[in-house]
């Protein structure tokens, strides 16, 4: 795929996020292929968004989910700055092809962890965290049928990220319970 191919996607996805309307799928013509080719899309919807990367979001993360929306494993979507709201914000379905809102956990990290070859553990990565939020996810998709297009078509939908309301951090001592 090419870098025009990935700007046309980008910028059609990017057009129905902004005017709440929907689509069938990307056109043929800059519809990714594989995984890779989605998150090129993402990016540059990020990029053409003016909006900096908040954090990220996890779709699709039980085998259920998964069946649900025909995909082979998580999702990874951006959450952008405008979309994340804070203060006790509400936010409207109106509008909202999949009307729901899911109770999410969300880690603020206090440090890095840079790529390298063997993952981390599960110990490394709780070390990394500073904080944790109560969230509620408001998912949405640019998609008639979401459910139907296929894990590249959704990571190019920003993983179906719409609204993001962040609650405080939890003062309770989260790290001796089990939160799976």
């Amino acid at each position: 795929m090419n870098q025009n191919a990935i700007q046309t996607a980008a910028q059609t996805v990017w057009r129905h996020w902004n005017e709440a309307t929907r689509m069938d799928a990307l056109p043929a013509d800059c519809r990714p292929a594989n995984r890779a080719e989605a998150y090129a899309i993402q990016a540059e919807l990020e990029r053409i968004s003016g909006q900096s990367r908040r954090g990220w979001k996890i779709a699709a993360t039980s085998i259920a989910g998964q069946n649900h929306i025909g995909v082979d494993g998580p999702l990874a979507g951006r959450l952008l700055s405008k979309r994340v709201l804070t203060g006790g914000a509400t936010v409207s379905l109106d509008g909202n092809l999949m009307r729901v809102a899911e109770a999410e956990f969300t880690f603020q990290f206090g440090k890095s962890l840079p790529k390298r070859a063997q993952a981390y553990s599960m110990d490394e990565v709780l070390a990394a965290v500073e904080s944790l939020h109560c969230a509620i996810e408001v998912p949405d998709s640019r998609y008639h049928d979401f459910v139907r297009v296929g894990a590249p078509q959704l990571i190019a939908d920003n993983a179906c990220a719409s609204w993001y309301l962040l609650g405080e951090p939890v003062s309770a001592d989260w790290r001796s319970l089990n939160l799976a």
